[in-house]
């Protein structure tokens, strides 16, 4: 009987080791099984055109590109007709010809699409137009758009753009945007970027466009830009911030701030006319001018700005002011061409201290007498 057991038991166990498969999982991460694509080919047979485009797409899903599209005379490469949307270019080109319409575009009362990740040029209208008069809520993200009769990209209102890259368009690199994030517009026939009312543009470039690096509405917020050799460099269109920008070298104005517009922090050289403008009820703080053609500042209105804390070097006029009833403080001027100040009667203006002519001794230690030549905290100062 023991055995029989024992017998038994020997059996088991040989039959264990023998037909167990290995206890090592093979080297590397573990993977599901690969399922069905979750999203639609742009194709023929999924997307069907009509007389005005060559795919269309007519249902909510997320489409992608398995490939190049090529465009035809009096047609839109791809035409979205429903909301919900997400359309990814998976790095493809959609290239336009002689005639053709816009690369993608979108019929009216749209909500939430999204367009992403390839490259769009050479149509005969518009690169990536979402702004249909009745579409919100547009996403275009990581698009290059080049070479486009019109627009590169037209958000549209609500639209959002991110990191993506619009050249050599007609017109405006980006237009009728909401909010513009970390894209570059160069070298585009009128504007780089323009801006909805109420509109965001922050860590973007635009440089070498033909009129405004920056074409901002009412209401605008723009920070950490560089507008560089444009017609103008930046303009904002009243109760609009600007800040911690670099203009530069631009034909005409470097910041062309509107009523109600506070322009701190800024930095505004080397343009072909003012340095920055501002007309009423504005603030100008912080900012750096120098080697502007004309003012480093110019106030070209009457009332209620404050000019404040600015550095202007090396201007035609360094401060310029024609009109009463604005309060000027705290600001330094050094080597201006024609005047360091020009400021017409009635305004508020903190003393401005001549300090050209002083020679101050060597400073070597812990404490130094004062050569400012005031006590006064407001005062201004011409070195």
């Amino acid at each position: 009987m023991n055995r029989t057991i024992g017998s038994m038991l020997a059996s088991v166990v040989w039959m264990g080791v023998v037909c167990a498969g290995p206890i090592t999982p093979p080297p590397g991460p573990v993977v599901g099984t690969p399922g069905p694509e979750p999203r639609i080919a742009i194709n023929a047979a999924n997307t069907p055109g009509d007389a005005n485009s060559i795919f269309r797409i007519t249902q909510p899903g997320s489409y992608y590109l398995t490939g190049n599209v090529t465009g035809e005379a009096a047609k839109n490469g791809i035409e979205i007709g429903a909301s919900g949307v997400t359309l990814d270019l998976n790095g493809f080109d959609v290239v336009g010809v002689t005639g053709s319409l816009d690369g993608i575009s979108a019929t009216a009362s749209l909500r939430n699409v999204t367009v992403r990740n390839g490259s769009v040029r050479n149509w005969g209208e518009d690169g990536v137009d979402l702004s249909t008069s009745l579409s919100r809520m547009a996403r275009v993200e990581a698009v290059h758009t080049s070479g486009n009769a019109v627009d590169g990209i037209r958000a549209g209102d609500g639209g959002l753009v991110v990191n993506c890259h619009a050249s050599y368009n007609g017109e405006d690199g980006v237009s009728s945007a909401l909010t513009v994030t970390g894209s570059v517009a160069r070298n585009n026939g009128r504007f780089g970027f323009s801006i909805n009312v109420g509109g965001v543009i922050v860590d973007s470039a635009a440089f070498d466009n033909t009129d405004y690096g920056i074409y901002a509405s009412n209401g605008c917020t723009i920070m950490r830009c560089s507008s560089r050799s444009n017609g103008d460099g930046i303009i904002a269109f009243g109760d609009s911030l600007i800040k911690e920008c670099t203009v530069t070298l631009n034909t005409g104005d470097g910041i062309n701030g509107q009523q109600g517009t506070t322009i701190i922090d800024c930095i505004a050289s080397d343009n072909g006319a003012d340095g920055i403008i501002v007309l009423s009820r504005s603030l100008v703080r912080g900012n750096t001018c120098h080697g502007n053609a004309s003012d480093g500042i110019f106030v070209s209105s009457s009332g209620a700005n404050r000019i404040e804390g600015n550095h202007m070097s090396g201007n035609g006029r360094g401060l310029h002011v024609i009109g009463p009833g604005n309060v000027i403080m705290k600001n330094t001027a050094s080597g201006n061409t024609t005047v360091n100040w020009s400021i017409v009667a009635n305004n508020i203006v903190a003393p401005i201290i001549d300090r050209t002519a002083v020679v101050s001794a060597a400073i070597s230690g812990n404490s130094a007498s004062s050569s400012l030549g005031t006590s006064d905290e407001t005062a201004n100062f011409t070195y």
